[in-house]
C-alpha cells in the first residue's frame, strides 16, 4: 500500500512539474492576456453581472485587515463615493472574459434610482492610475450618499468610460430600460 501512494505521488509530481514548465511560446488562448480594456482591446467588454447589496461597516472588514490594519485589495478594486466611510450600497461588478485589466484612469459612472430619491443620482468613480484593476470591481455608495438598509435600489445603469471619455461598455437593470429607455449617458462636466 505504501508503494501505491509513493507511485501515485510521483505521478502527480511529474504532472505538476511538466504542467508548470513553459517553453516560452504563447498559445492562442494567451493572445488576449496583454490587452487592456479601454486601451488596446478591440472588442467591447461584457459585464457579466452587476449586483447591488447593502453592506455594514463590519461586513467590509476581512481577517487580513484584522491582522495587518490594511484593506485587502488583491484581485479586485474597491471604490467608494466617500472613501473614509464603509457602510453603504455596494455594486459588485464582474467582467466576463479576458483581458483581465481595465485601463488606468478609466471612469465608472453609476446612475441609481432608489426609493428615497425621486430622481436618479449619478456617482462617478475614477480608476486610480496607481492601481491595477482585475475583472471584479466593487463600487460603494457610502456615508451620507446612502440612507442605510431602508433605502433600496429600484433601477441602475453602469457605464465604463475610457480615459478620453469614450463609452467602452454600458449595462443597466431591466427596470432602468423600462423607466428611462435606452438613452446614452449624458455626462455632467466635472473638474
Amino acid at each position: 500500500m505504501k508503494d501505491f501512494f509513493r507511485i501515485l505521488f510521483a505521478v502527480f509530481s511529474i504532472i505538476a512539474i511538466t504542467g508548470c514548465s513553459s517553453d516560452g511560446e504563447k498559445s492562442a488562448s494567451d493572445s488576449n492576456s496583454n490587452e487592456i480594456i479601454g486601451v488596446n482591446h478591440k472588442e467591447e467588454p461584457k459585464i457579466t453581472y452587476c449586483l447591488p447589496r447593502y453592506i455594514t461597516e463590519q461586513e467590509t472588514r476581512t481577517i487580513y485587515e484584522v491582522f495587518t490594519g490594511d484593506e485587502m485589495p488583491y484581485g479586485h478594486l474597491i471604490l467608494r463615493s466617500q472613501p473614509k466611510k464603509r457602510a453603504g450600497m455596494y455594486f459588485f461588478i464582474m467582467f466576463g472574459y479576458k483581458p483581465d485589466d481595465i485601463g488606468l484612469a478609466c471612469r465608472f459612472v453609476l446612475e441609481i434610482d432608489s426609493n428615497r430619491h425621486p430622481h436618479p443620482r449619478q456617482f462617478v468613480f475614477d480608476v486610480p492610475e496607481t492601481h491595477s484593476v482585475f475583472r471584479e470591481v466593487k463600487l460603494g455608495i457610502t456615508g451620507n450618499d446612502w440612507f442605510g438598509e431602508e433605502e433600496k435600489v429600484n433601477a441602475w445603469r453602469l457605464t465604463l468610460l475610457s480615459p478620453t471619455g469614450k463609452v467602452i461598455t454600458q449595462s443597466q437593470s431591466w427596470l432602468w430600460s423600462v423607466k428611462y429607455g435606452d438613452s446614452k449617458l449624458k455626462l455632467e462636466k466635472s473638474e
